[in-house]
């Protein structure tokens, strides 16, 4: 500790130090006396008029020879003055007074509000502490990624890993290192379309809500890879409409409808595709649009269950009951959003079966029937409600 107000007392006299040194400079510094060059103007402006012809040449030598006198006394009467100070003395003293204080003040409110006495705090040992917590999802998104960042080290290779790295930092707002994640696990896994797809998103999202170049690449080489990927083909329809392809967009729209699983999730994207076509452009507005385009997903509203069974992947050196806890977390996650967002059918139908899959019959007729009240006159929503407990999740 005495290291550390050593090196605050040294850095905050030199900065003190600097600010009263160039002050001297400055109060030293002599006024400029405009008197000498409204003379020099002078001179010019007579030239001037000699050059036109309205200053006769005996004129012009009285006249210039005047100037230049006068020149040569305000030159030297600046000259012999130029110790003439540019700041007050009381300027001055407001300076140093602040120089002064400055550093005193820092050092009170670092006292008062911080924690001199606290001890320091390695990275590897708070990295240590996040990685022996007993719930992982409980922590920050930015320690989580630092946690997953770290078991990478030892598992380079690891495709599933970089993906479950790539969600952590999208979820801490670290974009770019998400889109970096997420390039080298497609370069670990060229035939993963769910990496292609992924990445395809992030990169989306990065782009605040468009398909750019690379993402169409992405999402073109997940479809390849699987034909039946609906957050791929979608965003793919959704491009060739914004390049102004609308009937190519809404075509690939229909082919996919076709293919979604969920009555709920063809009849959001249909409603999408009637907007669109009535307005001759892309229509957004719609709710949850994309998210129920991707019923089997839902990244909105909660982790998938892929998403559940990459953690498993995760934790698969931990006990069956750690395991439970930590998938039981991750729902009780998308409960929580749920609260930030209770009109997204698609969240409280992967809730209703999530609850399911863990045995939870009390939590899932409660979610159950709060989604029924919230959806209340909707019939496709109470149809989509109903049949949640009965669907594979």
């Amino acid at each position: 500790m005495i290291e550390f107000w050593i090196a605050a007392a040294v850095l905050s006299a030199i900065a003190a130090a600097l600010v009263l040194y160039r002050a001297a400079q400055l109060a030293r510094r002599p006024q400029a006396d405009p008197t000498v060059n409204v003379y020099r103007r002078q001179l010019s402006e007579i030239d001037e008029l000699a050059d036109r012809g309205l200053l006769a040449d005996s004129e012009r030598r009285s006249a210039r020879a005047e100037a230049a006198r006068r020149l040569l006394t305000a030159a030297d009467e600046a000259k012999a003055g130029g110790a003439a100070p540019s700041a007050s003395r009381a300027v001055r003293l407001w300076v140093i007074l602040a120089a002064i204080a400055a550093p005193l003040a820092a050092g009170g409110l670092y006292l008062w509000r911080g924690s001199p006495g606290a001890p320091d705090q390695p990275f590897a040992e708070r990295l240590q502490a996040w990685r022996a917590a007993p719930d992982p999802t409980q922590l920050p998104p930015a320690q989580v990624a630092a946690v997953i960042r770290d078991v990478l080290k030892t598992r380079p290779d690891d495709e599933q890993g970089r993906l479950l790295l790539a969600r952590a930092q999208a979820a801490s707002g670290d974009l770019p290192s998400a889109v970096q994640s997420l390039r080298t696990a497609t370069r670990l896994a060229p035939n993963d379309a769910e990496a292609w797809g992924t990445l395809g998103e992030a990169l989306v999202e990065q782009a605040q809500g468009q398909e750019t170049p690379a993402a169409v690449e992405a999402f073109s080489k997940a479809v390849a890879l699987n034909p039946q990927a609906a957050s791929a083909r979608y965003h793919l329809g959704r491009a060739k409409i914004m390049g102004g392809d609308l009937k190519g967009g809404l075509d690939d729209w229909r082919a996919l409808a076709a293919l979604l699983p969920s009555a709920d999730a063809v009849a959001a994207l249909q409603a999408q595709i009637a907007a669109t076509q009535k307005a001759g452009r892309l229509v957004d507005n719609l709710p949850s649009q994309e998210q129920q385009a991707q019923a089997d997903q839902a990244p909105a509203a909660g982790p998938s269950q892929s998403q559940v069974q990459a953690a498993e992947q995760a934790q698969a050196g931990a006990a069956p009951a750690d395991r439970r806890a930590f998938i039981q977390s991750m729902v009780e996650q998308m409960a929580a959003k749920l609260k930030a967002d209770p009109h997204n059918l698609q969240g409280w139908v992967l809730l209703i079966r999530s609850y399911g899959v863990l045995g939870e019959s009390d939590k899932q007729a409660q979610a159950q029937a709060q989604a029924r009240a919230l959806f209340k006159g909707d019939a496709a929503a109470q149809k989509a409600i109903d049949s949640a407990p009965d669907a594979a999740p």
